[in-house]
């Protein structure tokens, strides 16, 4: 019996905390400056303003991952065959641009920049579930 209220118990504060913790927070690059940049369900926050997700009417990005071949080279006539794997090394560059208004109704953009693919993946997947939007979709300011 009291295996199962501390397992219920566990069940219970995992399902609360992770409720709570909805919150996505990135180093990323905003206006050519390093910034964080914090997704939660109630804001978009940067350092260029704050955007409520209902008031978000637009958000897309772009970027390309490519093969660092300057690497690759320097790598392997510094190391030999083992400098080999320096090919593997990629350069990341994905931008972001979220449209929307204020909490007092101004007109906001934040331009978000990240280096790596992975946070930029998340941060995708994040907006997406707190906006409802796709990326490339657009909404009214009236709705």
């Amino acid at each position: 019996m009291r295996g199962i209220a501390s397992f219920s118990t566990l069940i219970f504060s995992f399902l609360v905390l992770s409720s709570s913790a909805k919150a996505g927070i990135y180093d990323a690059l905003c206006g050519g400056f390093e910034c964080r940049v914090t997704v939660t369900p109630e804001k978009i926050i940067s350092p260029f303003g704050v955007i409520p997700p209902n008031r978000v009417t637009s958000w897309g990005g772009a970027g390309d991952s490519s093969t660092s071949v300057g690497t690759g080279v320097a790598t392997t006539l510094l190391l030999g065959p083992v400098g080999l794997a320096g090919f593997f090394a990629k350069n990341h560059d994905f931008d972001f641009l979220v449209s929307g208004y204020n909490e007092k109704g101004k007109k906001t953009y934040l331009q978000i920049q990240f280096k790596n693919n992975k946070p930029a993946k998340k941060f995708a997947s994040e907006m997406f579930q707190v906006t409802g939007l796709g990326m490339g979709e657009t909404r009214s300011a009236d709705e």
